[in-house]
């Protein structure tokens, strides 16, 4: 198997992921804009994608569930970061980027508290009306925040900013292609769009595109003409990379469009099937210069390709022991890890099968604490040194804490959260060694994020294989080696591991390994979106219905 280098990922956070629309925008030259103004621009936001479905389990979301990003911290912490892109652009253009307040999710995804919503929507406004005027205000929102009392939290807050900053301050944002376009969304913001990869790859640069639409279409340069559709498809959480499949196809024929005359932009959010709302669906949206009709015939033509392809959306599926099964053919074919002495400039020569619980991923909202892969990769004989990074139980980190390195002690392991994604796992476990959690992400989609995972451990646990369990108290999904590495957990020394996401860790470990599988398991992100119930929905959407219909 040809050998694959670790690359550093800048290219997802920085000018080397730019697309070439934005290198072609009116007024701007050799990375600078003509127009030499000085532009004032405020980020703010409150960024959340909201899965209903474990509100049961863990509560609404409250502010104190929430991470903060004030001041400083907007400039210090989120430049060079996926979400980062509008900070980047006043940093390299020298646009003076006002102290804003930014709300993004921490550690629990279920339905926003209406109170938590009313008082960060007021923080962003009084801090917006200390800043008047600015000429752009970039909104950080996901695309899928979802509140009690408003299933279209981006829109809702995209119309308080307008009230308040006037007609003439631009709104733009550029977001997670999981979420939904709305009226109120379309009439409040200046420019909007969605990346086109998952994993998310591309949100950098999209925030860039936004921020030098706005500037454009304040110099006069530029009048961008939306239209958007809402296809009654609900798509589950499709990799846009794998060449052949719907969600590649969907990408391609975006760039497609994007590239024919007088497009400005081609966006489609796939929506976000773990919610229970009335926005479940697929939204293509078509944007134009200044040509409402183009938009149109455009955004049709994509919304009607859609549909006609909607049975290809549809996600294969293979129950766990059919993945285990193949897990042991790779071990037999590849080997397991062999210990060797080290020599100068030493790579290691071994490549790990790495496993996606791709039903209890924390970045869709799941609770994290899911046993059912775990469980299998402890009990299936003949895996050899297994990893698990991570399982989510604040209860147990805290145990392992207080017992101390070289302590054993007797665990209730994970499934505190959500009976659906399996049982607690008790047993003994020897702890190797503890963390403060605070990491920054090395690579993949959240490449250069901080991340407070507050304490965490390592634990080994003795099965038919020893598998070494990172134990986290905050909530996140695992993008990459980061929750491992402080435990000195090095990721090619291992033959198996599993790994709490659906599909960002693809952007970081196929630096490493081909081997890379998902487990379809119980949990509140399935790969099988007909599990969950929508009492919301006012019309028949497919696959959940077989008869759903949609004319252009």
């Amino acid at each position: 198997m040809e050998r694959r280098n670790f690359i550093k990922l800048a290219g997802s956070t920085g000018v080397a992921a730019a697309s070439a629309s934005l290198l072609a925008f009116p007024g701007k030259s050799e990375g600078k804009m003509a127009n030499s103004k000085k532009l004032r621009v405020s980020y703010v936001g409150f960024f959340h994608e909201t899965n209903t479905y474990l509100t049961e389990g863990m509560g609404e979301t409250t502010l104190d569930r929430m991470r903060v990003f004030r001041g400083d911290q907007i400039k210090q912490q989120i430049k060079g970061t996926a979400i980062g892109g509008a900070v980047d652009v006043c940093e390299e253009e020298g646009w003076e980027l006002l102290p804003g307040v930014m709300y993004y999710i921490d550690w629990c995804f279920s339905t926003v508290n209406d109170q938590a919503w009313a008082d960060a929507k007021k923080d962003i406004l009084d801090t917006l009306k200390t800043q008047l005027p600015m000429d752009i205000v970039y909104l950080s929102v996901h695309g899928a925040g979802m509140v009690n009392s408003t299933h279209d939290l981006e829109g809702d807050l995209a119309e308080s900013v307008r009230g308040l900053v006037g007609k003439d301050t631009m709104i733009v944002w550029s977001g997670d292609l999981h979420g939904k376009i709305t009226d109120k969304m379309v009439d409040n913001m200046n420019f909007f769009s969605a990346c086109k990869q998952y994993p998310h790859m591309d949100m950098n640069a999209g925030a860039r595109d936004a921020m030098y639409r706005g500037a454009a279409i304040l110099a006069g340069e530029s009048h961008p003409t939306p239209a958007y559709r809402k296809v009654p498809l609900m798509m589950g959480m499709s990799n846009t990379e794998e060449k052949g499949t719907f969600a590649n196809r969907l990408k391609e024929k975006c760039i497609e469009i994007e590239k024919r005359p007088g497009v400005l932009n081609c966006s489609v959010m796939h929506g976000f099937p773990y919610q229970d709302s009335n926005f479940c669906g697929v939204f293509p949206m078509v944007t134009t210069e200044n040509n409402l009709k183009l938009a149109e015939e455009l955004v049709d033509e994509l919304a009607k390709w859609i549909w006609d392809h909607r049975k290809e959306s549809i996600l294969p599926l293979e129950p766990l022991e059919k993945t285990m099964s193949t897990v042991l053919a790779m071990l037999e074919k590849d080997g397991h890890y062999v210990r060797r002495l080290p020599t100068k400039g030493d790579i290691i020569d071994h490549t790990p099968i790495v496993i996606g619980d791709a039903a209890d991923n924390p970045g869709g909202g799941a609770g994290g604490g899911g046993t059912h892969l775990l469980k299998a990769l402890m009990e299936t004989k003949g895996l050899g040194k297994v990893a698990f990074m991570s399982i989510h139980d604040p209860e147990t980190a805290k145990a392992a804490v207080a017992a101390g390195v070289g302590a054993t002690i007797n665990v209730s392991l994970g499934g505190k959260f959500e009976k659906l994604a399996g049982e607690p796992i008790k047993t003994k476990a020897y702890v190797k060694s503890i963390s403060d959690g605070n990491e920054i992400v090395r690579g993949g989609t959240a490449f250069n994020g901080p991340f407070q995972l507050g304490p965490t451990a390592r634990l080994i646990i003795e099965a038919e294989n020893t598998v070494d369990v990172i134990v986290i108290s905050g909530l996140c999904q695992t993008y990459d080696d980061t929750q491992g590495r402080p435990h000195g957990v090095i990721i090619q020394e291992y033959d198996v591991i599993g790994v709490k996401s659906g599909m960002h860790f693809r952007a970081f470990y196929e630096n490493f390994t081909d081997k890379l599988l998902i487990a379809d398991v119980p949990g509140t992100t399935s790969r099988d979106i007909t599990l969950f119930e929508h009492t919301q929905l006012k019309y028949p959407v497919y696959p959940l219905d077989e008869n759903a219909a949609f004319v252009v």
